[in-house]
Parts: structure tokens; C-alpha cells; sequence
């Protein structure tokens, strides 16, 4: 039987997260995938090969707005992505990857005019995405890891004591004010707006965020949004935004950190973070430290416009935490 290599189609995903869960071991609910693909245009950016009703290989697509060296384009982020060939023991299903990545980036990009494509990928399948996928536009980079043993650090300082911090909900305009001030500072990254924060944090049937936004003492603008995540014995900085002239705005967020850590009995804070030099030095002098993620995952990229810079994401360029990895 000849493969179809399709959109979404309703229904679809009763196959598809029951392969994902095969395919990588998990126990992820559909409603979990119901969030996850409540972003607008997500499912009709997903692609599989269907053998009939069997599913044979799978991409998913997550668009979001991206600044690439002050350009705004609309990307597609591909996660879920897996081939259930080995694991089903088809041939025949063998060539079913390549034609959905290549249906997503041919089709689906152009029908949606998204210039970028990128994903996070882990080391074994990197090659394939580099060479057969054509995801090479820039070199793939490995996700630095900082890390901080709960006590080791956390101390607020006299400049932490200058701002103050509100837990924030689902609608927050003052992101939207925050990211005018700060996205200068990064050559490239994806929007961090408040129609961002509401799309990524919002709404999750099992996980809650802690979402804070930090303000001078005795003012109402934003100098920095940090959002946590606590479980699995780790306080994970799921996102950051900081204004670099307020030093100690980020000096209350480690504090915070440090004290959510403490309360929710974690043993360890975690963050990705690249792309901003002045934080992961402040950070370490609190007692944060780390190198590539040791996991071995790397960002992965394709330029659909060839105007598109790849210089914008040499290695440290791209502004990166783990608000962009679909799995935090």
C-alpha cells in the first residue's frame, strides 16, 4: 500500500499520542497534547504518513513569531518528531520520515510563508536532520546547562531589595512593554510577549507554573519575568526576560529561585540559558555553573528565505531557555 502523507485531520491524534508514548517511552495524556497543540495553527502545521489508519511517521509543528537580526518572521518549530518503522518492523515505512519532513518544509512552510524552521533534536539524530533534512543553515548548537545545588546559594542582596516581585496569571500586558525594552539585547529569539506567555504557560492540565513579573519598588514597569516550573526534584527556570540595567532584578529572581526550591523540596535549580552573556555571569557568581547540556540535545535550523542571516545564529546568538523546548 502506497503511503499518504498528510496534514492533521480531527481524530489524528488519538494515533499520534499513543506512538509518541511508544516511541519515547512516556505516558503523556491526550489532553496533554490537546494543550500542546492549542496554539494556533499547530495542528494544521502536523504532519504524518498514514499506511491506511496506521501511522508510520509523524512531525508536529509549533508556529511561533521569531526576531532574526531585527527582522520578525514567522517560524515552525518541529517536535514530536519520530518514524515508527524500526520500532513496527516495516521496510516499507522506511522512506516515511524523510517525505513527512519534507512535505512539512515544501508544503506546509510555503502554505503558511514561515522562513524558519527549527527544532531541538538529541545526538543520535543529528545527522539525519543535518544531512537528510537539510536542517543546516547554521551549525547545530549544543544548549548550555546551568545548574545550582539548593543552599549553595540564593542569598538576597542589598540590590535585590530595590525591585519587588508579583505573581502574575494567564493575561499580563506588561509583557508586552517588558519585551520592547529588552529584545534589543538579543540578535535572535523567539517573541517573548505577552501573547507568548499565555500561548506557552497557560492552561496545562497537570503542570503549574510559577509566573512572576519584577518591578522597581514603588513603580509599574517590568525589568524582568522569570517563570518557574518545580517537579521531578528540580526548580526549572522554564523562562527569563531581563532588563540588563536593573542588576538587581536578577538578583531578586536567583533569591526567589532559591526559596521556591527550598519550598516545593527540590534539590536542584536548572536552566537552559544562551544567548545572554550578562545574566550567566551573574548567575554564576551566585553559585550557578554548567557547560553543554549533557543530554547531548542541539538546536537544529533551516532557512526557507535565503535572506535569512546565519550569522544571526552563530553559536551565543540566539536567545534561548527552556520556555523553547516544547517538553518544559
Amino acid at each position: 500500500m502506497t503511503l499518504t502523507v498528510r496534514p492533521y485531520s480531527e481524530g489524528d491524534e488519538f494515533a499520534i499520542n499513543d506512538a509518541f508514548n511508544r516511541i519515547f517511552g512516556c505516558n503523556r495524556s491526550i489532553e496533554e497534547w490537546v494543550w500542546k497543540f492549542s496554539v494556533e495553527g499547530a495542528r494544521e502545521a502536523s504532519v504524518g504518513a498514514w499506511d491506511g489508519e496506521k501511522l508510520a511517521a509523524h512531525n508536529g509543528g509549533l508556529p511561533a513569531a521569531f526576531m532574526v537580526g531585527g527582522r520578525r518572521v514567522l517560524s515552525l518549530q518541529g517536535v514530536d518528531t519520530f518514524s515508527l518503522a524500526a520500532l513496527d518492523r516495516r521496510r516499507d515505512w522506511k522512506s516515511a520520515w524523510l517525505d513527512v519532513m519534507d512535505f512539512f518544509a515544501e508544503v506546509i512552510a510555503s502554505e503558511v510563508q514561515a522562513p524558519l524552521l527549527y527544532g531541538f533534536t538529541g545526538p543520535n539524530s543529528i545527522g539525519h536532520m543535518v544531512n537528510r533534512c537539510r536542517w543546516d543553515a547554521a551549525e547545530p548548537r549544543r544548549i548550555p546547562l546551568l545548574t545550582r545545588e539548593v543552599g549553595s546559594g540564593g542569598t538576597r542582596t542589598l540590590g535585590s531589595r530595590l525591585y519587588v516581585a508579583r505573581s502574575i496569571g494567564d493575561v499580563e500586558s506588561a509583557l508586552d512593554q517588558l519585551w520592547e525594552k529588552v529584545r534589543h539585547r538579543y540578535t535572535s529569539a523567539v517573541v517573548r510577549d505577552a501573547n507568548h506567555a499565555r500561548r506557552r504557560f497557560s492552561g496545562h492540565p497537570t503542570v503549574r507554573y510559577h509566573r512572576w513579573l519584577v518591578t522597581r519598588r514603588f513603580s509599574s514597569e517590568p525589568v524582568a519575568y522569570v517563570v518557574f516550573r518545580t517537579d521531578d526534584g528540580k526548580c526549572r527556570w522554564a523562562d527569563l526576560l531581563w532588563d540588563a540595567r536593573h542588576p538587581g532584578a536578577l538578583d531578586l529572581i536567583q533569591h526567589l529561585s532559591s526559596r521556591l526550591a527550598q519550598q516545593t523540596g527540590c534539590g536542584q535549580e536548572a536552566m537552559w540559558l544562551d544567548g545572554d552573556p550578562e545574566a550567566e555571569e551573574r548567575l554564576r557568581t551566585v553559585g550557578f555553573e554548567g557547560g553543554p547540556d549533557p543530554s547531548g540535545v542541539v538546536r537544529v535550523v533551516r532557512f526557507l528565505d535565503p535572506s535569512l542571516s546565519a550569522e544571526a545564529f552563530a553559536p551565543g546568538k540566539v536567545y534561548t531557555t527552556m520556555a523553547d523546548a516544547d517538553l518544559v
